[in-house]
């Protein structure tokens, strides 16, 4: 990748990929909020083979239990390679509660993956399907570029507008496809944005806003977010589909 077009890539520009973050928004009382649970978990290199083989068989468990899906993905090539990603729904927080009695078929899978971990942090995302770009059905994310964003207290409503009004549209355009979600609990108030790639290539052609605008066109939008954003990471993660699943009674009723 050349210079010039990291740049295009660089963290201001990234950061104009964000989608709207809808927690933000006033709901409606009656309105019934999805949530997610995401766990960014850190593995011991001399353990992940283990680790895999473990997650391989309680996929199988939480498929077999009914769980609607369940996404894992792995850092390639930049960053910390030895972080995993998974994210699942999270049906209702009441669940925590009522905990019952322990599944015996997990029990020793849970025990070997722990054996593995070095670190675990878990949040609880509100969903945002209103301004989401989800992939057609059917369709398994390649590469996934993933950004935590951190906003300033009472700015939310500056970084809706910027985000609706001059970033989204340039985006919807290049068919970039995307999902979003609001960190509500387990770290600092913000989102995770997962923003779809083919391959790495795609990183190239840099960000669909300023291949639209421009530089000095994307340098303007970028400095509306100024006192805006806190804070920021952003790395590139491999789907893993054989830790993965969609159960194929929520696949057909969709078609």
């Amino acid at each position: 990748m050349s210079l010039h077009r990291a740049r295009r890539w660089g963290p201001a520009t990234l950061l104009l990929a964000a989608v709207l973050p809808a927690a933000a928004l006033a709901q409606e009382a009656e309105d019934v909020t999805p949530w997610m649970e995401m766990a960014l978990v850190g593995v011991d290199p001399g353990q992940v083979d283990e680790f895999l083989a473990a997650q391989r068989e309680l996929a199988s468990l939480e498929q077999k239990a009914g769980v609607p899906w369940r996404s894992v993905s792995r850092t390639a090539a930049f960053g910390d390679t030895y972080r995993f990603l998974i994210v699942k729904p999270l049906a209702q927080f009441a669940r925590l509660d009522r905990p019952g009695r322990p599944d015996p078929a997990r029990v020793p899978v849970e025990s070997r993956i722990r054996r593995t971990v070095t670190s675990r942090q878990t949040f609880a995302l509100r969903t945002t399907p209103d301004i989401d770009n989800p992939l057609p059905d059917g369709r398994d994310p390649a590469l996934m570029l993933v950004q935590l964003v951190s906003v300033v207290p009472g700015r939310e409503r500056d970084y809706i507008r910027v985000m609706a009004e001059e970033v989204l549209p340039h985006f919807k355009e290049a068919n970039m496809h995307h999902s979003s979600g609001a960190l509500t609990l387990g770290g600092d108030s913000g989102y995770v944005h997962f923003f779809h790639l083919g391959n790495f290539a795609a990183l190239d052609q840099g960000s669909p806003m300023a291949r639209a605008l421009g530089p000095e066109g994307a340098l303007e939008v970028t400095s509306k977010l100024a006192g805006v954003l806190a804070r920021t990471e952003q790395w590139v993660v491999r789907h893993l589909p054989d830790l993965s699943f969609r159960q194929q009674e929520e696949a057909e009723s969709k078609n």
